[in-house]
């Protein structure tokens, strides 16, 4: 099973992994998890902790689509993106053409990362995708 295929399932169920100020990560909520996810997850921590990593460490255009993707996908709810995604006709279609060009690149199996399958196409894309996202947030407030 891959990372993000472990993580949608924790976070589908209710767990919230929120990462401690000594570097560890606590899984919140866990007994609301299947023991099968939990098992899952075990032999994969290290993978699933850089995962956390890399998303921890993005800013901006590329956090702000991570998030459109996960809640888009269901493994959290992100009331801002829907509500975005929902009044901004024009994102929600930048969103649609942003992933036609993942899948033109390969992306094709929604638990891989889909980063790696970027280029300087998607990644116009998703500037603008974000550009719109800051002006709806502060038109919004």
């Amino acid at each position: 099973m891959t990372v993000i295929f472990i993580l949608s399932q924790i976070w589908k169920f209710g767990g919230v992994i929120e990462r401690l100020p000594d570097g560890q990560l606590e899984l919140k909520n866990h007994e609301k998890i299947p023991g099968e996810v939990l098992k899952a997850a075990e032999p994969i921590f290290n993978e699933i902790d850089t995962y956390l990593k890399s998303v921890e460490g993005m800013k901006g255009a590329d956090m702000t689509l991570w998030k459109m993707i996960v809640a888009l996908c269901g493994w959290q709810k992100n009331e801002s993106i829907s509500n975005f995604l929902n009044n901004d006709e024009v994102a929600l279609n930048l969103f649609c053409d942003y992933q036609a060009k993942l899948a033109v690149n390969g992306w094709k199996e929604i638990y891989v990362d889909w980063r790696q399958y970027e280029n300087d196409e998607s990644n116009e894309l998703k500037q603008k995708i974000y550009e719109r996202a800051i002006l709806y947030a502060n038109q919004n407030k």
